[in-house]
């Protein structure tokens, strides 16, 4: 009940820090959001009424059809309009070509000018009235067109908020840098992993694709959008290539096709999975409060899928899957390094047990020295006993005596001391499990090895056949059958055991476990190969279709 519980609070600790993920990007992408869009805007004044001012100072209606730069309109003309009483601090913005121009708020005079267009100006004049917050009440303009030619006519009259063309080219540049931001913080994540792959010797020469349109994603739309105010025009021109863009989708299909680990797609599925449900999510918040991003699909994207305007769908689609394959990469980073930590840890854990196995069976072997020993006074006490014809006691005491040698009874492989008690406890292991059991060995009782390392090379060794074996389901077919020599400064060892003919493999050909843990089980097999690299050997290994494994190598021993 207590170990249900807590499996249970573990499936939801990952739900729960799964969702705060989520919170914690959505919450980041809303507040880099913030810096890309601008709340205010250019405000037009409309005029509700207008006049010609006659020679003779009388006024008579007048009316327009649109606004022009170019009239042939000449004379005096009134115009009327109000400012609204929302207004934030900003100021007034209108043209004074070829016109006096008066201009009162509430009847207060607050502009008068007298501008004529020059032949050389390339825009037009215009004058700006500072206005604080708050500005409110009815704006009545004078105009007398002095060169129709060359005057906006009626005058457009317009409302700036405050610093509206800093705001508007700063959310502009973000709208650009911050994707490409994060595409650059990307590129420098795989580069990153690329090289401690090398540095590890295991690189992963699938990043290569991936770094490269990394590469062309960062240049491609910040050079395209901004490249021409901070770079040669050869260069803006070289790097904004429309082939860029296509290499990178080239890029990304080659990442992809190098990349069919089920557990890579299983996690690129989930990202897609809960990024389209934050894009849904996001799209109906930002249509409820009339925000940029559901105007940006209503008005930009989907207008250009409809024209066959692919370029911005691809980009975001390209953007999303480098960033999410580099993020992808990195957590698989970060789990080979927490399993390798594991693995280590259970190596050690395992080398200790070994070695108390080791001891134990090394104080039950010089207990069984002491029993052998006092055999001896046991016999002499027999002598005694045949001496005085006390044949009752004596036949008790071979009884009792019988009893125990045959529990003392083991047979010696060898006189090296560790490798005879590592084959001793395998013989009765394999005793017990009715699995046939030949070892020989032809080694010095003293070998410049350390017992560890035998310990690790040989209980791993036998483990593994015993278990092997263990699996055949017919018992006469079930045996192991060992042979260690040294000569030549090589320890050779040659162990041919049975097995069901169950063989599993990795992508690169290495056996690997059939347990069900593996993770800690299959350290058996990578110990025994550590070993044999130390010794300056390998594994040789081979197996047949009819259930016979052999496993060999030879140990260099040290001078």
């Amino acid at each position: 009940m207590i170990l249900g519980g807590y499996f249970q609070m573990k499936r939801w600790i990952r739900w729960i820090c799964a969702a705060l993920f989520v919170t914690a990007a959505a919450f980041i992408i809303w507040f880099l959001h913030l810096f890309t869009q601008v709340n205010v805007s250019m405000q037009y004044i409309d005029w509700t009424d207008s006049v010609q001012v006659m020679p003779d100072g009388t006024e008579q209606p007048f009316e327009w059809d649109s606004y022009s730069n170019t009239s042939e309109i000449t004379g005096i003309y009134r115009f009327y309009g109000s400012l609204p009483s929302d207004l934030p601090s900003g100021s007034l913005l209108f043209e004074t070509n070829g016109a006096v121009i008066s201009l009162t708020l509430d009847g207060e005079p607050i502009y008068q000018s007298n501008v004529a267009q020059t032949y050389e100006a390339v825009s037009m004049a215009q004058a700006t009235l500072p206005l604080p917050e708050g500005t409110f009440g009815e704006v009545v303009m004078t105009c007398e067109i002095t060169d129709a030619s060359h005057t906006m006519f009626p005058p457009l009259l317009r409302f700036i908020p405050e610093n509206l063309d800093i705001k508007e080219s700063t959310a502009l540049a973000n709208r650009t840098a911050f994707p490409t931001g994060a595409a650059a913080l990307a590129l420098i994540l795989i580069f990153g992993l690329f090289l401690l792959g090398v540095s590890l010797k295991k690189a992963d020469f699938s990043l290569i694709p991936l770094l490269f349109a990394l590469v062309g994603l960062v240049s491609f739309q910040l050079i395209q959008d901004e490249g021409y105010y901070f770079l040669p025009q050869s260069v803006s021109d070289l790097f904004s290539h429309r082939g860029i863009n296509f290499s990178v989708i080239i890029l990304l299909v080659l990442y992809l096709a190098m990349n069919r680990r089920r557990q890579f797609w299983k996690h690129l599925c989930i990202a897609a999975a809960w990024s389209a449900a934050a894009l849904l999510i996001g799209y109906i918040i930002s249509l409820s409060g009339d925000g940029y991003l559901a105007f940006y699909i209503r008005e930009g994207l989907i207008p250009e899928l409809q024209a066959g305007i692919y370029s911005g769908l691809l980009y975001w689609l390209t953007l999303w899957l480098s960033v999410t394959s580099a993020l992808i990469s990195a957590y698989g980073m970060a789990r080979a390094f927490i399993d390798q930590g594991v693995q280590a840890q259970s190596l050690r854990i395992k080398n200790h047990l070994m070695t108390e196995g080791y001891q134990a069976l090394e104080q039950r072997i010089t207990e069984d020295a002491s029993a052998r020993h006092e055999l001896n006074h046991q016999l002499t006490a027999l002598q005694c006993l045949l001496e005085k014809k006390d044949y009752q006691g004596l036949g008790q005491m071979l009884s009792h005596m019988a009893g125990e040698q045959s529990s003392l009874a083991q047979t010696s492989f060898t006189g090296n001391h560790t490798l005879n008690t590592i084959l001793q406890d395998a013989a009765g292991k394999a005793k017990r499990n009715n699995i046939r059991f030949q070892a020989q060995a032809s080694v010095p009782d003293e070998l410049n090895i350390p017992d560890t390392d035998l310990c690790g090379l040989f209980m791993n060794i036998l483990d593994n056949a015993l278990e092997a074996a263990e699996k055949v389901e017919t018992t006469d077919r079930r045996y192991i059958k060992l042979q260690v020599k040294s000569a030549d400064l090589y320890l050779t060892v040659k162990c041919i055991n049975s097995f069901n003919g169950v063989i599993k493999k990795d992508k690169k050909g290495n056996l690997m476990t059939t347990k069900e843990d593996s993770l800690s089980h299959g350290l058996g097999l990578k110990q025994i190969a550590e070993i044999a690299e130390k010794y300056h050997s390998t594994l040789i290994y081979h197996y047949t279709d009819d259930g016979v494994y052999t496993l060999q190598t030879a140990l260099r021993i040290p001078d």
